[in-house]
């Protein structure tokens, strides 16, 4: 059973405080056990596994649409953010001249598919900055498409997604929201969004090499098939199991976002995150936010002898606390030094980022603030 706080479903995790879950999480007993049993049916069972393994897809569909607040029909399970990017990009119904909109800043998995979009189809692509104006007077020169994280990957701040598919939508233009920093620590909802993906490798704290592509349903007209594989076909397992006379190429591609699934898709990694989708689920996200943000409350204030900027704001809170060194600090060494000292943080694009996850407690924060202090008298 999951408890808030507590590393008992972590028994192989070897530093004192994990603080970078916001990169890659580890991985929890029961995801573990999920792997192994999955695997023992294969072993085992050989073909004979499959259909667990359709039921298993069904099951982790019906899960993350639970956390998604959305229809299961309206998720696709894909290999990762990256997959769902490239799902819609390669996919949309683009015209010669459309104009897509980027933030500066963002991570490049909601940046090079895009801007290979925009070579192949002939389109402009721009970059806006963090601000809701500069948005606006770039919808009124017409915008197709904008793209945006819903938390910022190096300053952890949570972008107004609310906001933004608000305004996109008064100029007809559709947005498109990489959630793989927010889902599973901060509360969310599909909403008005019209497509969202994620991955399962952060703060949903399962393997690498899965995720989900949300499209909402008014929206997946726009989705040509120009991805297509034997999944895509509507009834596209019938000739496996209902016997002769089923085998046809002539069946119509289905119009959900199932039919961008294609073909074989990483089993494992999907067991894993129904297993760790059960954790999260059992404990409520609005739950293990509250439980972050007072761990975060905590450091914040305790850090505050660094001299770093915090970037932290409570409108734009996330599970994050990242902090701006001064320039030359060589951050490689901070992360060497801090893990030296059992505390495991990250350094993106020039910040020290901490993001702690429901295991993590509010004990660990002296032995952090201690090993932050160390640290920094080590360089002194």
């Amino acid at each position: 059973m999951a408890e808030l706080g507590s590393r008992q479903l972590f028994p192989h995790l070897k530093v004192a405080s994990y603080l970078s879950h916001a990169g890659v999480s580890p991985l929890s007993a029961p995801v573990l056990e999920a792997v192994q049993a999955h695997l023992l049916d294969f072993a085992g069972e050989g073909v004979g596994a499959v259909p667990e393994v359709l039921a298993m897809r069904l099951r982790l569909r019906q899960k993350l649409a639970q956390l998604l607040a959305c229809n299961p029909q309206d998720l696709a399970l894909t290999g990762g953010t990256s997959w769902g990017v490239l799902a819609v990009a390669q996919n949309f119904s683009w015209r010669r001249g459309d104009r897509i909109a980027c933030v500066q800043g963002e991570f490049p998995t909601n940046v090079t598919p895009w801007q290979a979009a925009a070579a192949q189809h002939g389109l402009e692509l721009i970059f806006l900055r963090e601000d809701l104006a500069d948005l606006e007077e770039q919808l009124r020169h017409g915008l197709r498409l904008v793209a945006l994280s819903a938390v910022a990957f190096q300053t952890g701040l949570r972008q107004p997604w609310e906001q933004v598919v608000e305004l996109s939508h008064r100029y007809e233009c559709q947005v498109f929201v990489d959630a793989i920093q927010a889902v599973g620590v901060v509360p969310f909802v599909v909403g008005e969004l019209d497509y969202v993906a994620g991955g399962a490798h952060k703060w949903l704290m399962g393997a690498e090499g899965c995720g989900y592509l949300y499209v909402r349903p008014d929206r997946q007209a726009d989705l040509h098939r120009h991805w297509a594989g034997w999944l895509s076909h509507q009834q596209a397992v019938d000739f496996l199991f209902q016997g002769p006379g089923h085998l046809r190429y002539d069946r119509p591609l289905r119009a959900d976002p199932q039919g961008l699934e294609i073909g074989s898709s990483a089993n494992l990694c999907q067991a894993a995150l129904e297993a760790s989708l059960n954790l999260l689920l059992e404990l409520g996200v609005n739950r293990i936010f509250a439980h972050v943000s007072d761990v975060l409350d905590q450091l914040e204030p305790a850090l505050g002898f660094l001299g770093w900027p915090s970037l932290r704001r409570p409108e734009a809170a996330s599970g994050m606390l990242s902090f701006r060194p001064p320039v030359g600090t060589d951050l490689s060494a901070w992360e060497r030094a801090l893990h030296q000292r059992g505390v495991q943080i990250s350094t993106p694009d020039g910040y020290i980022r901490l993001a702690p996850h429901w295991p993590n407690s509010l004990e660990e924060v002296p032995l952090v603030v201690e090993a932050f202090r160390e640290v920094q008298r080590s360089f002194e």
